[in-house]
């Protein structure tokens, strides 16, 4: 990958641009390569998400970063990283952010599934993020565990609101070509495969629901190790999630209240209008849970007998309505 002006590659280690001193490469997005950086000048570190060449010269998706620094400045909260200026310094196009220390979600999730204090301790706050953003009508569009940060001091950080609601006709089709498992480059639908709302697959209209689609794919994967949609092949990925109906967190296991299992059964819904009506609803839905939990009141789910007769009961329609031929 290069960048405007710069190499993309360790040979930048050590350099100095402006008054940021280059320290460590830390990973590669669809935009361009992100680094560790010392602000000289404040003394602190910061994350330096600089424009690889073809995106710095091309001024739709020079316009698609300016909106994601307006986007992600925009958003004040302690759950959101923050962006602390848009430079140009030497013909080079870059974000410096927050730099937030810590492990990815998609790191730390253990085989099986977060235990429910664990679960609950890191979902409640990606809800209250989400609520923030969406309050101020931006879009995350790419919600995964990899974006997604837990610091040493188990503070939870989500990460790329910088994929903020595209203009219409910025994605192109994606069916009939062949797919890669991560579709974040230009030109493609933005979001990871797997964690990618029916609507963003079927290139449809999106709003905050999408979003919480892949909060509750998110939500499953925490509560059980696995993801709810999957697949050998990126077709067979985008099938699941256009048609499959993921087995009720509670039926897989027998740990998890039936009120988590709820809560994460509408965020799954693939009728947009079957969701939860916005993040902050998911949030204060978490936020009495947390409270129960911390009270005792929040017990495990029910037997093998109740939830057998709550999914015939879910999956049955009133005795009325069949003899009337409702």
């Amino acid at each position: 990958m290069i960048m405007a002006g710069l190499p993309a590659d360790e040979s930048l280690i050590g350099r100095i641009l402006g008054h940021y001193r280059i320290l460590d490469r830390l990973g590669t997005g669809g935009m361009g390569v992100v680094w560790l950086a010392e602000d000289l000048q404040l003394r602190r570190r910061v994350a330096l998400k600089m424009l690889r060449e073809d995106v710095a010269r091309s001024p739709e998706k020079l316009a698609r970063f300016e909106r994601e620094a307006k986007a992600v400045a925009a958003l004040n909260h302690p759950n959101i990283v923050t962006i602390h200026a848009i430079e140009e310094i030497e013909g080079v196009r870059f974000l410096a952010m927050e730099y937030v220390e810590g492990r990815t979600l998609d790191e730390l999730i253990p085989p099986g599934g977060f235990p429910l204090p664990e679960f609950l301790r890191i979902a409640m706050p990606v809800a209250e993020a989400l609520a923030a953003a969406h309050a101020r009508g931006i879009l995350h569009r790419d919600l995964k565990p990899g974006n997604i940060m837990v610091g040493p001091d188990a503070r939870v950080k989500v990460l790329d609101f910088g994929l903020a609601k595209l203009q219409p006709g910025d994605a192109t089709a994606i069916y009939g070509r062949e797919l890669q498992s991560t579709l974040t480059q230009e030109g493609s639908v933005v979001g990871t495969l797997q964690y990618m709302s029916p609507e963003q697959l079927q290139l449809k209209h999106i709003d905050h629901r999408s979003d919480l689609f892949s909060l509750g794919i998110v939500l499953y994967e925490m509560a059980t190790g696995d993801l709810p949609f999957r697949g050998e092949s990126a077709a067979q990925v985008i099938s699941s999630v256009l048609r499959d109906q993921p087995r009720r967190l509670d039926d897989l296991e027998a740990r998890l209240p039936p009120e988590i299992a709820d809560t994460v059964e509408r965020c799954l819904e693939k009728d947009v209008a079957k969701r939860p009506g916005s993040a902050a609803e998911v949030r204060d839905r978490l936020a009495r849970l947390v409270r129960a939990h911390e009270t005792g009141q929040l017990h495990a789910g029910a037997s093998r007998l109740r939830r057998l007769v709550n999914r015939v009961r879910r999956h049955t329609r009133p005795a009325a309505l069949v003899a009337a031929g409702a």
